[in-house]
């Protein structure tokens, strides 16, 4: 665990953050594949069914993502205090918990699939498309839920290059797995979700072997704590927001732009959500390698580390920004054509990219913050920025300025709330992220 505690240098810093930063890009590309696969073999349709179904994903990654990120901060924090026996049952009580949600969500799903089709924005034309790719992600909820919780926990653990080569293998299992069944077996977006739940299932099951075999962290008797759960909750419930936010996010999108621009309207938000869900992982990759130093070092009272970690991070995030924009700029429109060859979807995913792309100048500082203070145990600042950016601002402007400026309001919607949220941010950054630090440790 030395590692979290020793100083380094930036490009050392770098050097620690790329297994955290590919793992969380290689998730990302999970759907991403889907809908490359599924545009090229089977259609702007196919891959409008596929988005349907997105806010199912992000509820089983939110849940997790709380579990992983709430559970970890306390972990690590215990960890930190040499408390390796209550960071054991921590770590179990937690899983145990996430077990019985995936169970339930599983069953509740298969059984409720055309109804919940139908709330998720589906029309009858996409029903055909929607539905499979749905039941197999109920099906394969525990393993979704397992192998991205997995990889959050091995950073606390120490070893983010475990979490790097769950998402190789699993990424690369994915590709050959979509293309077989997509392309020669013609299975459409049925095979699609087959290929990412098996493919998942193999980063998850190596994930356990490493918690049951080789990891600080280990299963034992889990000491079940209401108070405990409750706190991981709290600590994570930013993370879930951002997840569910970016679910109900995309069924806004879905709802309006079917209005308006029907069938392919839906295909170029599809498209939009692959590149943000690709460029904003570099953001949460630097975010969730930073959150074990943060949570390590509070629970041993090394304030220099947290300070060189905060440091570090931002001037990261700022170099991200400026690529990210100069790569959307010269190759926007090489990115968009990778998932269609039909020209109506082509020219609104390239006119809603022009729009939309400014979001990755504040998004970084916004993610990084929240995850922050989740790090600090601060749940409720973390919970605020994470609201505001990703739910509260998205739902007023999504519906405000299509009103003022028309329908191209829609994809501003996501830049100007991140760019109204970094106001704030900032500002809980410096009345309470700094003093946080200053009060707390010695």
């Amino acid at each position: 665990m030395n590692i979290f505690s020793k100083p380094m240098s930036y490009r050392q810093f770098l050097k620690y953050l790329v297994p955290s930063i590919l793992t969380m890009v290689f998730l990302s590309f999970y759907t991403t594949i889907d809908g490359f696969f599924v545009s090229r073999y089977a259609g702007s349709d196919a891959l409008a069914g596929i988005n349907i179904v997105i806010p199912i994903t992000c509820i089983v990654f939110g849940v997790s993502v709380m579990l992983a990120t709430g559970a970890g901060a306390i972990i690590g924090e215990y960890m930190g205090q040499n408390e390796q026996q209550k960071a054991n049952e921590v770590f179990s009580a937690i899983s145990l918990v996430l077990l019985i949600f995936s169970i339930t969500f599983s069953i509740v799903g298969i059984i409720f699939l055309k109804p919940i089709a139908f709330l998720l924005g589906s029309s009858e034309r996409l029903m055909e498309h929607v539905l499979p790719y749905a039941f197999v992600v109920f099906a394969g909820t525990i393993l979704m839920a397992f192998k991205l919780f997995f990889e959050y926990l091995v950073r606390t653990d120490g070893c983010p290059q475990i979490g790097l080569k769950m998402s190789i293998i699993g990424l690369i299992l994915n590709v050959i797995l979509d293309f077989i069944f997509i392309g020669p077996l013609e299975l459409g977006t049925f095979g699609a979700a087959l290929g990412t739940v098996l493919s998942i299932g193999v980063s998850a099951i190596i994930g356990l072997i490493y918690f049951l075999k080789y990891s600080t962290i280990r299963f034992c008797k889990p000491k079940f704590s209401f108070h405990i759960l409750w706190k991981s909750c709290g600590n994570g419930s930013s993370e879930m927001l951002t997840e569910l936010s970016t679910g109900i996010t995309t069924l806004l999108f879905n709802l309006i732009i079917i209005q308006k621009f029907g069938e392919d309207g839906v295909a170029a938000v599809t498209i939009i959500m692959y590149i943000y869900y690709f460029f904003i992982a570099f953001y949460m990759g630097i975010s969730v390698a930073a959150a074990p130093v943060i949570s390590y070092n509070l629970g041993a009272g090394n304030k220099s580390k947290i300070k060189e970690t905060l440091k570090y991070s931002f001037i990261t995030i700022g170099i991200t920004a400026i690529l990210i924009m100069g790569i959307l700029f010269v190759g926007g429109k090489f990115i968009i054509e990778l998932f269609t060859d039909n020209s109506h979807v082509f020219d609104l995913t390239v006119t809603a990219l022009i729009y939309f792309s400014p979001v990755f100048l504040f998004i970084g500082v916004n993610v990084f913050l929240s995850g922050y203070f989740t790090a600090l145990g601060d749940g409720l600042t973390s919970a605020i920025i994470s609201s505001l950016r990703s739910l509260i601002f998205v739902i007023i402007f999504i519906f405000l300025l299509p009103s003022i400026v028309g329908v191209n309001g829609v994809w501003i919607a996501m830049p100007l709330a991140e760019f109204c949220t970094i106001f704030v941010s900032l500002f809980l950054y410096n009345k309470k992220g700094k003093q946080y630090i200053s009060k707390q440790l010695p």
